[in-house]
């Protein structure tokens, strides 16, 4: 890569306002200068597969290939904002009514108009990094203690 090269990459990085793609023409420009995929890596507080990454990148596309491409899958139902609405309401702790998946539906259907499914409100809680926790059954057929202590082989010669 010859200086001129150099000089509009230069100049496309101060034009540029995405942080990211700044970084990715930074890593492009030290590499131009002949510093190792290492020594990029270790200046710019990433991994040289990255660096490498994106200069075979920009050697195939150019500058547009520095630029980001949109995600695959479908778009979501809930803006990042109520999400984080949302988050904060399922994390004031209550210990008379814990959340279930139930009243976390009947809440976001509430709140937001959405309804989802039992299972993906449980992927939503998990992203979230809310725990599902299931309470212990009871038993009212238990044995009592006396039934328990009492329990045992009557053959008087296996014990000892």
């Amino acid at each position: 890569m010859n200086n001129k090269q150099i000089n509009i990459l230069k100049k496309n990085y101060k034009k540029e306002k995405d942080a990211k793609i700044r970084e990715r023409i930074l890593m492009i420009i030290y590499t131009a200068k002949k510093e190792t995929l290492r020594d990029v890596a270790e200046r710019l507080h990433c991994d040289h597969k990255l660096v490498f990454y994106w200069k075979k990148r920009y050697e195939n596309e150019g500058l547009e290939g520095l630029k980001t491409r949109p995600k695959s899958g479908k778009p979501r139902k809930i803006s990042r904002r109520q999400e984080s609405n949302l988050k904060r309401t399922f994390s004031k702790e209550n210990p008379e009514m814990p959340w279930t998946t139930k009243r976390v539906s009947s809440l976001i259907t509430e709140k937001t108009g959405i309804n989802y499914s039992q299972r993906q409100i449980t992927r939503i809680l998990s992203r979230w990094n809310f725990g599902l926790t299931s309470g212990r059954p009871i038993y009212w057929h238990r044995a009592s203690e006396e039934e328990i202590t009492n329990f045992g082989k009557k053959n008087p010669v296996s014990q000892r």
